[in-house]
């Protein structure tokens, strides 16, 4: 929407001609060609899934991994609905929020503005197909969709090994928030007059619900968190309005009014640090509206939704080109919300030191199309800086008698301040595509798609900038809102025929650490490497810095408790394919050094990293890392499914029998270790002026100290699960594809099972415990030696321990029977059952496959079933399952 100027009257010599005036509006038309979509793609905080819009004639979203070349796959959303014309993934990753356009569909309730549709996450699992997941909430809109934002989000971890926190963003969580983040998310949506609150709100057991109205939510005082006498059976998600154009109040018993007589164009959203509310901007006429947006729970503990309208901004009046004397046309591009730092600002009077608030920014695009008629308008970016500050207000005697007689307070309110221009680009750079970042300090930063007369790069951009511009020595000043490294990209493929183009951060972007940044278009969607922060324009980065930064975002990532692939992918596309091999060394040598210092628990972490980073060289040795890796999670899934009781151990009996699974699979993967080791010691005895001095296999299982201390926990709770299943007379639950509850078979077959296994495998459990035991006694290696030997799983390092090591081995000849020397039967790489012949997924990272559409019963929770879905959604190295077959497409950048 262009600001509208008040011309000056033109002279007959001025006035031009009806075509000068066509070409005149033809070139302002491509001034603001380019268009934004904030929402187009999300990256997954929990994993390596990316979420974009298709390219080709599919009408939903697609769903990719950024880490394995695999060919993107349609979300399964209903067929009834309009393509989504914005995602939203929740910061927990729980659940995906999409705005599916109005029109024409098979309902005949369907809004004009569309309709918000709220997904469990697992909508993007492999296993979920069309029809098989139902939304938590499906809510017509009746004006078009403007915004929206997902509130009550984590605090972001920074600094080194994650020890710092950025500003808490916008409302304070209510109590209790973290336990109930299951029962749905809380989000704003901003429509044309309309501004939306859903949030998850109990539903007795006594109430049928419609699921297209709030008014069938009982209106009770319940408390939104659940703390209730009385619990509620179920939750379903409430949707409280208000008006923009006016102050208003809504809450559960008054979800407030479903028409409004104001009507916004276009619309932002925001949250600050340290500031307690939700912020809008909202376009209307050309005035630009600030909306405070205020939600929380009241004295009841009733959630609530209030608005607070400002007065229209000021409109600024852009300065001249240089050399020119005509006001240029100014397109607002984009409106950001940013703190305001404490004391005094520039440009206020009377401010007080302590008063809160919060700057606007406005972006401007200016086009002077005053030139000759051939030529191009001229164009650039300016930022404009509005203050918004909460301030003591007087009134009127009169309007004293009508607050309540027990307020005694200053009354307060919001108010802006005189517009400020804080910067203007050179001539001919604008802005393509900006997305905020408000973790990363001075949390006045952006990422955006800058064009200038050099190309286009993707950089970042302080909306409040405070120095000059700078210089890598080699060219011409920068102008001095851009900063760090420029990331030149390719004017071709960036943007395609609709103009339309948008910017998506991953998890380490969004911090300023290494990570992936989506660019989608109509034409190809690409991802590339994040710029650097705090780096010139055109930077040289050694190898090893590059690993540096890539381990410090991995190690933030994981004290975050999100996915890390991003930065790993990135780490890998900054350095040619021959480089590769090096970098994943360096970056693992990095990690530990970081690890070790802010983790105990280090080796799960480094398994994982290590699996990624071999992935991407091909390296064989990821096998062991992914196996070391099953190992420890099928410890923990015997543990979580064990009690012990006066020095007995037991088992919960609905886990079982999928227990066996895991117990088969394991005593296969001792049997194959145990061979390896008998087969090592025959040939230093065969040949001892020829000692093994590098070397990764399985018998890092039993020299390392740290993964041996794997293996004998493994070991220990085999024995005793198989001790358990033998002499076990209570039935058990029966396989998830039975339909009987427990029963007596089910624990005879169980118990045939444990020990067929025993005797095909040849393993004799006790007696390799107590061998591990006795090597765990023995001499141990340096410090050094031990990292060197996990870093690389390599025997070398600790080579002089093998001969001690395997001299004092238990061999068995049942080792190398021919039932135990078969090859294994392939089984799912996250139950351990057999695969057979039915629809699998395959992790992007280790190559293992699971069985799709492996839903279990729902006739009884257990603590294998609560263990299982941990790993429905991705594999227990680290990667995400992916449908196999078909490769990536050409165009999807890497």
């Amino acid at each position: 929407m262009v600001d509208v100027q008040t011309p000056q009257v033109a002279t007959p010599e001025q006035a031009e001609s009806s075509s000068e005036g066509l070409r005149r509006m033809q070139r302002l038309s491509e001034a603001a060609r380019v268009k934004t979509n904030s929402h187009a793609g999300r990256f997954h905080p929990s994993s390596s899934a990316l979420v974009y819009p298709p390219t080709s004639s599919r009408r939903h979203h697609v769903v990719t991994s950024v880490f394995g070349n695999v060919q993107p796959r349609a979300v399964p959303m209903s067929r009834f609905l309009q393509a989504a014309e914005a995602v939203e993934i929740s910061p927990d990753g729980s659940w995906l929020t999409a705005i599916h356009a109005g029109g024409p569909t098979v309902r005949s309730d369907a809004g004009e503005g569309g309709r918000v549709v709220v997904y469990n996450s697992s909508v993007l699992d492999p296993a979920t197909t069309l029809g098989s997941s139902m939304p938590l909430c499906n809510f017509p809109l009746s004006y078009p969709f403007l915004d929206m934002t997902y509130v009550y989000p984590p605090r972001t971890r920074m600094g080194s090994g994650g020890a710092e926190a950025a500003p808490a963003l916008g409302p304070v969580p209510p109590p209790g928030h973290s336990a109930a983040k299951s029962r749905g998310p809380t989000l704003v949506v901003l429509t044309s007059e309309l501004v939306y609150l859903f949030h998850p709100h109990p539903l007795p057991g006594n109430v049928t619900l419609d699921t297209q109205s709030s008014h069938s939510i009982p209106t009770g005082s319940v408390s939104a968190t659940g703390s209730g006498a009385t619990a509620p059976l179920n939750w379903t998600i409430n949707a409280l309005r208000c008006p923009l154009g006016a102050r208003s109040y809504a809450d559960i018993a008054n979800p407030g009014p479903t028409t409004s007589s104001y009507h916004a164009e276009r619309g932002w959203l925001g949250m600050v640090g340290d500031s307690d509310g939700v912020w809008a901007a909202v376009e209307r006429n050309g005035e630009l509206n600030i909306i405070r947006i205020d939600i929380g729970l009241d004295a009841n503990n009733i959630p609530f939704l209030a608005t607070t309208p400002l007065p229209a901004l000021p409109r600024p009046r852009p300065p001249p080109f240089p050399d020119a004397t005509a006001v240029p046309d100014a397109f607002l591009e984009h409106v950001v919300f940013v703190p305001l730092k404490k004391g005094t600002p520039n440009g206020s009077v009377d401010a007080e030191p302590s008063d809160p608030g919060v700057a606007v920014v406005r972006v401007y695009r200016d086009a002077d199309c005053s030139g000759l008629p051939n030529t191009l308008p001229r164009l650039r970016t300016r930022f404009e800086q509005c203050e918004l500050r909460h301030r003591a207000v007087t009134l009127v005697e009169g309007f004293k008698d009508l607050g309540p007689a027990t307020d005694t307070g200053t009354p307060l309110d919001w108010v802006s301040s005189h517009a400020q221009t804080t910067s203007i680009s050179p001539e001919g750079t604008t802005l393509l595509a900006l997305t905020p970042l408000p973790d990363v300090p001075p949390h006045t930063l952006a990422l955006a798609l800058v064009s200038s007369s050099s190309g286009l790069a993707l950089t970042y951009v302080n909306l409040v900038p405070q120095s000059e511009g700078d210089t890598d020595g080699t060219g011409p000043p920068r102008w001095h809102a851009l900063t760090g490294e420029e990331r030149v990209m390719d004017a071709a493929a960036a943007f395609g025929p609709t103009g339309e183009i948008s910017l998506a951060a991953s998890q380490g972007t969004r911090r300023g650490e290494m990570g992936l940044v989506g660019v989608f278009s109509s034409s190809t969607p690409r991802l590339v490497p994040s710029p650097r922060l705090g780096a010139p324009a055109t930077p040289n980065e050694t190898l090893k810095a590059t690993a540096k930064r890539a381990a410090r975002s991995v190690e933030i990532a994981v004290v975050q408790g999100v996915d890390w692939s991003d930065a790993v992918r990135a780490a890998f596309a900054t350095v040619s394919p021959l480089e590769g091999p090096e970098l994943a060394a360096a970056i693992l040598d990095q990690a530990l050094s970081i690890f070790i210092k802010h983790s105990r628990s280090y080796v799960p972490h480094i398994l994982r990293l290590q699996v990624a980073v071999w992935a991407l060289t091909d390296d064989p040795r990821r096998e062991l890392s992914a196996e070391l890796l099953r190992i420890a999670e099928a410890s923990q899934a015997f543990y979580l499914c064990g009690e012990e009781k006066d020095g007995v151990v037991t088992f919960d009996l609905d886990s079982v029998w999928n227990l066996v699974d895991i117990y088969e699979w394991g005593l296969g993967v001792l049997s194959h270790t145990m061979r390896d080791a008998v087969a090592e010691r025959a040939h230093s005895e065969w040949a001892p002026a020829e000692p093994r001095t590098e070397g990764s296999s399985r018998l890092l299982y039993i020299a390392h100290p740290l993964l041996r201390r794997i293996l004998v926990h493994f070991i220990a709770l085999l024995d005793a699960f198989a001790k358990f299943t033998v002499a076990l007379d209570r039935p058990i639950r029966a396989p998830d594809s039975s339909l009987q509850g427990r029963s007596a078979p089910a624990t005879a077959v169980a118990a045939s099972r444990v020990q067929d296994a025993g005797a095909r495998q040849g393993v004799g459990l006790r007696a390799w415990a107590d061998y591990l035991a006795a090597v765990g006694k023995g001499a141990r290696p340096s410090d050094a030696d031990t990292c060197a030997s996990l870093l690389r799983l390599d025997v070398g390092p600790i080579a002089s321990l093998l001969p001690a090591a395997l001299s004092s081995m238990p061999s068995s000849s049942a080792l190398f029977a021919p039932s135990a020397a078969a090859e294994p039967v392939p089984r799912d790489g996250a139950t351990c059952a057999p695969l057979g012949d039915r629809p699998t997924a395959v992790c992007d990272r280790c190559g293992v496959r699971t069985v799709l559409a492996n839903n279990m019963r729902g006739d009884g929770p257990s603590p294998w079933a609560a263990w299982r879905r941990t790993w429905a959604a991705g594999c227990m190295c680290g990667g995400s399952w992916m449908r196999q077959h078909l490769d990536a497409p050409p165009g999807l950048r890497r």
